[in-house]
């Protein structure tokens, strides 16, 4: 029986939707960052998965991990950061480990702060925070090990405190145990120690790079229009706004620290690259850099 006008309009708009339903899954489904495990992570007595073997992120893993985790945030920019759970799975796997024990995971500001008047370690620009650290137990690997092992990977902050648990953070790489770490110093950092991140690690031509300021202990705080991306092996850097509205932007909170994004060009080329902000504003913070760059990530 021959298709009428209508079944032929109705065929051809199915044709032309899927491919682009698949172009978006193959897109949701490349490899976001550099430390990947296998998409799951046994903690707290439970195995938890948290990523389909096709690469998606699946919204009850996650929430189960914050749950675990102890971050109740609404906001998936201030949820348990990717990354971290990323390398909580890679470290899991790559040193085979057991499960997960969580002695400090996700605090709010206000937590935090408790902490720091009791005297307990915890630094003023924590990145518990940010959603990116947490103190654990990796049953079956002694501390020391995991000590070495994340120091040997320059990926990330780690302390070791010459007890069966340790510190692991996405931040900055860098290292310290109980004597080096330096929490109990009461001077204001002024946003001294203010990163840059990028959401993920790998990202596409003409996608959206979502950008979060973190370890921000002073607001309001200024950020320019203006954001260059520096490419690494390439003279030719390109410059795209943050926003649409007002050169210099004020931001007053943390969520408003994590809800930046600029959206690479389509012509750009594929390689290692970082994003450069730089600061505005009549604010007194006299130890906070004026311009920042971000972690590198790859364009492919």
């Amino acid at each position: 029986m021959p298709f009428s006008t209508q079944a032929k309009i109705l065929l051809l708009i199915i044709l032309m939707a899927f491919p682009c339903h698949l172009r978006a899954q193959d897109h949701d489904a490349i490899p976001r960052f550099f430390l990947m495990g296998d998409g799951q992570i046994q903690i707290a007595g439970q195995k938890v998965i948290f990523r389909s073997p096709e690469g998606h992120y699946l919204e009850t893993g996650l929430k189960k991990l914050n749950t675990l985790l102890n971050n109740q945030q609404k906001d998936p920019l201030l949820q348990m950061n990717l990354r971290f759970l990323e390398v909580l799975d890679y470290l899991q796997d790559q040193l085979k480990g057991g499960n997960y024990q969580v002695r400090s995971g996700y605090r709010s500001p206000q937590y935090n702060q408790s902490l720091r008047k009791q005297g307990k370690m915890a630094a003023q620009s924590s990145m518990h925070i940010e959603g990116a650290a947490a103190d654990l137990i990796l049953t079956g690997v002694p501390s020391q090990k995991v000590f070495d092992y994340v120091k040997s990977l320059d990926c990330c902050g780690i302390g070791f405190y010459h007890s069966a648990h340790f510190h692991l953070d996405t931040g900055p790489s860098r290292y310290w145990d109980e004597k080096t770490s330096k929490t109990e110093s009461k001077k204001p950092q002024q946003n001294s120690k203010v990163i840059l991140q990028t959401q993920f690690d790998y990202y596409q031509r003409g996608e959206e790079v979502y950008l979060s300021l973190m370890r921000v202990t002073e607001f309001p705080i200024g950020i320019k229009k203006e954001a260059k991306i520096l490419m690494e092996k390439s003279e030719k850097n390109w410059t795209e706004n943050l926003f649409s509205e007002n050169s210099c932007q004020i931001l007053h909170s943390q969520i408003e620290a994590r809800h930046l994004k600029l959206k690479l060009p389509q012509k750009i080329k594929k390689g290692t690259a970082q994003i450069q902000v730089e600061f505005c504003g009549d604010f007194d913070y006299p130890e906070m850099p004026k311009v920042l760059n971000s972690r590198t990530f790859e364009i492919k």
